[in-house]
């Protein structure tokens, strides 16, 4: 067989890798028995009832059936091209399909359980092939998270490392924000699927497509018209951990989400890399918790590359209370009462013992020379 025809038979057999995974009950355990039972994709497809019932047993069999029954291969081919949806997936044994475009299916990703059989990517797939941190956090952060978020995430960016994240709202977004915002591009995973169908119900439709113009890439397991649920976020997780050599977890309540991909993250030997947080604040319970367990706390950029073997781009940059020139004793007494969580005014008039006009004016002025920041419910140092 020529190199042609059989790159041709590898492209027509993609649909039924593609049928498989639009059928809910095969997920890599189950298609990995498919895998053991089965020469030929085509015959794994095209199974008769009993023999699917002798693998997974007769009522698995018959929902297997009902759902294959009903999937149009070929319009599911179709959507894939009109939305610019590319698949790819591990080497697989098949006599009649290797699989399909597996020179881009990351190593590390093959080192997880439960490795995923399919993913769909829309955008740059050569980012794949790079390596990458996670960077994870609460769907609400607070001003401290945020600050946090902005200092670290452009250093991190810029030092060649892929930031990687779940598009989720909170420190996700940002996250993928902060590369964009220099120059860098970004990878999210999905627990949707890429269709216009699903993304255009999304919040953050805009910076989804965003990250594709701006060379990055988004990907998921499952397919275009698959809306997302409780139990799909868990699965998201263990692929964010995977493609990535860390995971950076920036602010996390005691029950976050975000945990999961730590557990994650420990399960499959990645750095597990923590900023510590304020112990009254309820968004940081988790992450502090994480420390406790054994979790390395990190308060700069150089400290998350360090923890990764990853070349050091940047001087450790020291706090500008440290290097601030204050007009007079009054400036740095307010500065030194302020921390990165807002200040009101009027509690910051109670902690000088001083009048509201002074304090304004002494404000501004630190507000010139970038050292604050009015952030709407107060102050905080900038």
């Amino acid at each position: 067989m020529s190199q042609k025809q059989n790159d041709n038979l590898v492209s027509e057999n993609s649909k039924y890798l593609l049928g498989f995974s639009l059928i809910p009950e095969i997920g890599p355990a189950r298609f990995q028995k498919i895998i053991e039972n089965f020469a030929s994709i085509e015959e794994a497809w095209n199974s008769s009832e009993a023999k699917l019932a002798e693998i997974f047993g007769n009522k698995l069999a018959q929902k297997i059936l009902t759902y294959k029954n009903k999937v149009e291969l070929k319009k599911e081919l179709d959507l894939l091209e009109k939305e610019s949806i590319d698949i790819i997936s591990p080497q697989l044994p098949f006599k009649d399909f290797p699989g399909i475009n597996s020179e881009y299916f990351p190593e590390k990703l093959q080192e997880i359980h439960s490795v995923p059989f399919i993913l769909f990517c829309r955008g740059n797939l050569e980012l794949l092939q790079k390596n990458q941190l996670a960077i994870i956090g609460s769907r609400r952060p607070t001003h401290y998270g945020k600050q946090v978020l902005e200092k670290l995430a452009p250093e991190i960016a810029l030092s060649g490392l892929i930031i990687t994240s779940g598009l989720a709202m909170g420190i996700d977004s940002l996250a993928h924000r902060m590369a964009l915002e220099n120059q860098q591009p970004t990878l999210a995973v999905l627990g949707s699927g890429l269709g216009q169908k699903i993304l255009r119900k999304s919040f953050n439709y805009r910076l989804g497509e965003e990250i594709i113009e701006k060379n990055g890439l988004l990907i998921s397991e499952y397919p275009p018209n698959f809306e997302a649920s409780k139990f799909t976020f868990p699965a998201r997780n263990r692929i964010i951990s995977g493609l990535s050599l860390g995971v950076l977890i920036v602010e996390a309540a005691e029950r976050s989400g975000t945990l999961i991909t730590a557990r994650h993250a420990l399960e499959q030997g990645r750095e597990v890399l923590v900023i510590p947080g304020n112990i009254f604040s309820q968004q940081s319970i988790g992450t502090n918790n994480l420390i406790k367990q054994g979790a390395q706390p990190v308060t700069s950029s150089n400290d998350v590359l360090r923890s990764l073997n990853w070349k050091i781009t940047s001087s450790d940059q020291t706090e500008n209370s440290e290097k601030a020139e204050f007009e007079d004793a009054t400036e740095a007494l307010i500065y030194n009462k302020l921390s990165f969580d807002p200040q009101p005014l009027d509690k910051l008039v109670s902690k000088c013992k001083l009048d509201i006009s002074s304090i304004s004016i002494k404000l501004s002025m630190l507000e010139l020379k970038g050292m604050v920041k009015d952030v709407g419910g107060g102050y905080i140092r900038n």
